[in-house]
C-alpha cells in the first residue's frame, strides 16, 4: 500500500509541474486559477501526510525492535528466577516454585513478570542466596517498564499511520477532482496550449506511460470498416 501511495504520490506531482508549466493558460478564468490552488493545496497535504506515514513506519519499527529486545530479555529473567524459586523452595521443603514458562502472548507476559518480580522481592533475600544477582530485580522492573513503554509506542504508531493513510487518501482524491477539472479546461478550448492534455494526462498516469493526444477518441470500427482493410484472398479463408 506504502508503494501505491507513493506511486499516486509522484503522478500528482509530476501533473502539477505540467500545470505549473501551463499556469498563465489555467489561471485566466476564477475557476481556473481555483482549480489550479486546490490542485497545490491538495498534492502539499499529500506530501505532509505521506511523510508523516513515513515517520510513523520509523517508529513502528524502531517501537518493534524494542518489544521483541524486551521479550527476550523478560523471559530470560523469568526463566532464572523461576531455576532459583526451585532452589530456595526445596531448601525450604516446599514444592511451589514460580512458573517459569515462555507465556502465549505479550499480555500474559507482563503479567507473568509483575507477579514473579512481586514474589521474589517479598522474599530478596532467599532468592539472592539462591543465585538472583544483586540489583537484578530492579533491572528486571526498569526491562518491564521500558517493554511496556514500546508496546504504547507501537499502538500510538500504528494509530497515527492509519490517521496519515486516510489523510492522504482524501488528499488524494481531492487533487485528483482538481486535476479532472484542469483536463476538462483544457479538453473543451480550442485555444489551449498544444499538447497540454496529452503531457497532464501522461503526468498523472500512475500505470505504464501510454502516449494520449489531444483530439476525440476515434470511433470504433465497423464491420464494414474491418472488411474494407481485409485483403480478398483472407476474407475467402
Amino acid at each position: 500500500m506504502e508503494k501505491r501511495r507513493r506511486r499516486q504520490h509522484q503522478a500528482h506531482k509530476r501533473g502539477l509541474s505540467i500545470v505549473e508549466e501551463h499556469r498563465t493558460y489555467l489561471t485566466r478564468t476564477p475557476g481556473g486559477a481555483a482549480t489550479v490552488a486546490k490542485a497545490e493545496q491538495a498534492v502539499a497535504d499529500e506530501s505532509v501526510a505521506f511523510a508523516d506515514q513515513e515517520i510513523c513506519n520509523s517508529g513502528e519499527r524502531s517501537a518493534g525492535d524494542r518489544i521483541q529486545k524486551g521479550r527476550a530479555t523478560l523471559e530470560i529473567g523469568l526463566r532464572h528466577i523461576a531455576t532459583v524459586s526451585a532452589v530456595v523452595m526445596s531448601a525450604r521443603g516446599e514444592a511451589a516454585p514460580i512458573d517459569g514458562r515462555r507465556p502465549p502472548n505479550d499480555e500474559q507476559l507482563i503479567g507473568r513478570v509483575e507477579a514473579v518480580h512481586a514474589a521474589a522481592s517479598a522474599d530478596l533475600e532467599a532468592f539472592t542466596k539462591g543465585g538472583v544477582q544483586p540489583g537484578m530485580l530492579d533491572a528486571f522492573a526498569a526491562e518491564l517498564v521500558a517493554f511496556k513503554k514500546a508496546k504504547a509506542t507501537l499502538t500510538l504508531a500504528g494509530r497515527q499511520h492509519a490517521e496519515a493513510a486516510d489523510r492522504f487518501d482524501l488528499a488524494y482524491e481531492q487533487a485528483d477532482e482538481a486535476f479532472a477539472v484542469l483536463e476538462g479546461i483544457l479538453a473543451t478550448s480550442p485555444d489551449a496550449p498544444a499538447g497540454a492534455l496529452s503531457a497532464l494526462r501522461t503526468a498523472r498516469r500512475i500505470g505504464p506511460r501510454v502516449v494520449e493526444d489531444d483530439t476525440a477518441p476515434a470511433a470504433p470500427a465497423t464491420l464494414t470498416h474491418t472488411l474494407a482493410a481485409t485483403p480478398v484472398a483472407d476474407r475467402a479463408a
